[in-house]
């Protein structure tokens, strides 16, 4: 980060966590309040954020209000299995441990069979994307990916049962290969299987979900997984589009290719993260450390000194044109908050290769 030695980058990601946890304990009825008390989508991809800065702090300074938020929820407050519910399981692996009463066991045995066996499936065999409110039947999203693929990857290593992993796998080369545009190298925000054809636009925050998803799970992966070149080579081609659509400020627009829309804070935050992480694992080479520097560096200018991360739009499905997509108001909310800190704590990452072969890196 330009400007900011390592305790200045600790102390604001130490800010920016404590602001989020503050907010996930206040029950505003202001628009878009919902989102930080509801079991949602929104709140586990914050806490996925919270979970990897205490994990950087190195002593777990946020898990008591984490199991405290989830606790309070877990019964009272939990209204449905869907995809979209499921990312605060990310957190409750996390937590597994410290479930003194038992009450986590029957979560994951519930969204197990969700995503493994009852969960609806599209005609191509892709995890349908469904949520809360609404029913989009037949539709693959991009935000599949850190919603439960990301779950399936990371639940599968811990219990080494390779049924989760090898459905994430599949999963995961079924929606790059769904939303993947070969022509602009960038990915749809959503793809309808009944009718065969691309929904949405390039979205921002849609590859940033793509980027950052397939860097994590990738790495959760074994090295002989099939799939692997094939998402490897898609993943290299859209970081060079995105190389090339990054504005000067370090941002990318919340239609990726239409300069005609404003630029986007959650959609940088992601890339910035998955740049990074993938540098780091050898999975993007490092020739793209200045882009992911650059992109770190717009988060960074775009956190208050009260750690509210600003300029991030707010909550959006599949729309159907461009400014559709640029009408979405900016909003204070729980998962811009934690795309940052998942982008600031991989910054403070040594800058090394992980385990995975620096081959695969071009």
């Amino acid at each position: 980060m330009a400007g900011k030695n390592r305790s200045e980058r600790q102390l604001l990601l130490s800010r920016t966590a404590e602001r989020t946890l503050a907010l996930s304990h206040t029950f505003s009825d202001e628009p878009g309040g919902i989102r930080w008390r509801r079991w949602d989508w929104s709140i586990g991809v914050a806490f996925y954020g919270v979970v990897k800065a205490g994990e950087a702090a190195g002593d777990a300074p946020y898990d008591l209000m984490l199991k405290g938020w989830i606790d309070g929820r877990i019964k009272a407050h939990f209204e449905k299995v869907c995809v979209n519910s499921n990312s605060l399981l990310l957190t409750m692996l996390h937590l597994r441990d410290q479930d003194d009463e038992g009450q986590y066991a029957s979560f994951f045995q519930t969204f197990d069979d969700y995503l493994l066996n009852s969960g609806p499936r599209t005609d191509s065999g892709a995890l349908e994307h469904t949520v809360l409110d609404n029913d989009w039947s037949d539709q693959v999203w991009a935000d599949t990916l850190f919603m439960s693929l990301l779950y399936m990857a990371q639940r599968g290593t811990l219990l080494h049962d390779e049924r989760f992993r090898l459905e994430a796998g599949r999963q995961l080369a079924l929606h790059c290969k769904l939303l993947f545009d070969p022509e602009e190298k960038l990915f749809y925000h959503g793809w309808n299987d009944k009718q065969r054809k691309w929904i949405g636009v390039h979205w921002g925050r849609g590859n940033a979900w793509m980027t950052a998803g397939i860097v994590d799970i990738l790495e959760l992966l074994p090295s002989e997984f099939a799939e692997r070149e094939a998402i490897l080579e898609t993943l290299h081609a859209q970081v060079k589009r995105l190389a090339e659509l990054q504005e000067a400020s370090g941002q990318w627009r919340t239609v990726l290719n239409r300069k005609d829309t404003y630029t986007e804070t959650s959609a940088t935050a992601g890339i910035a993260y998955g740049l990074l992480k993938g540098i780091r694992l050898g999975l993007i080479s490092e020739q793209y450390r200045e882009v992911a520097e650059r992109a770190l560096d717009a988060v960074v200018a775009s956190i208050d000194e009260e750690g509210y991360v600003t300029g991030g739009s707010s909550g959006t499905p599949v729309k159907a044109d461009a400014e559709a997509y640029n009408q979405i108001p900016y909003e204070i909310t729980p998962f811009t908050q934690g795309l940052a800190l998942l982008a600031l704590q991989e910054g403070l990452q040594p800058n090394k290769k992980g385990s995975v072969s620096i081959h695969e890196a071009v």
